[in-house]
């Protein structure tokens, strides 16, 4: 049997990444990440937006049996002023103007069964269901928690109105904003 050297034996060569590999890596996870991280770190944002378009389906359908209640016991063309109010399924009394919900704060809850907080010194924001601004004459904006009114993540609802004359009645509008959530 023959005997070989050391020096003569073929060296192991050993297999692993050269340094411009691991780079090319490291930049096509870092583009990865730059533009899927955002979709998924999001989700407070998306969680908002989707918080308050179901609040405002909530808002059209009580406000449709509200205006229904109103229809019923003829009280459609009463103005603020005749301080009308019709009975919610909760029980409360739900202000209404032109057989719709006012744009106040306990109509809203009479009417929707929700908690809102306001810019009031006796009640803080977060510790309600949404936030409510009526502080313009026949307009309410809500908006989720930690938020407040002047940004774009938000639903500003315009109480009914009527023309004089014949009485022609133009319903509420429900504008939703979820841009900026």
């Amino acid at each position: 049997m023959k005997t070989q050297s050391l020096k003569s034996l073929p060296m192991n060569k050993q297999a692993g990444f050269t340094l411009v590999e691991l780079i090319i890596v490291i930049v096509i996870l870092g583009i990865l990440a730059v533009t899927a991280a955002p979709r998924f770190l999001n989700l407070q944002g998306d969680a908002n937006a989707s918080t308050l378009e179901g609040l405002q389906g909530s808002i059209r359908s009580g406000m449709n049996i509200v205006n229904g209640k109103a229809i019923i016991a003829s009280l459609h063309k009463k103005t603020a002023a005749e301080n009308a109010e019709i009975t919610g399924d909760n029980g409360e009394n739900v202000s209404i103007i032109f057989g719709y919900p006012a744009a106040t704060k306990a109509a809203f809850e009479a009417f929707l069964d929700v908690d809102f907080a306001d810019n009031s010194a006796d009640d803080t924001f977060d510790s309600k269901d949404f936030n409510i601004d009526t502080s313009t004459a026949g307009t309410a904006i809500i908006f989720p928690n930690s938020y407040i009114s002047d940004d774009e993540c938000r639903i500003e609802y315009t109480q009914a109105t009527a023309t004089t004359g014949p009485v022609v009645v133009t319903p509420p509008t429900i504008n939703i904003f979820i841009d900026e959530c």
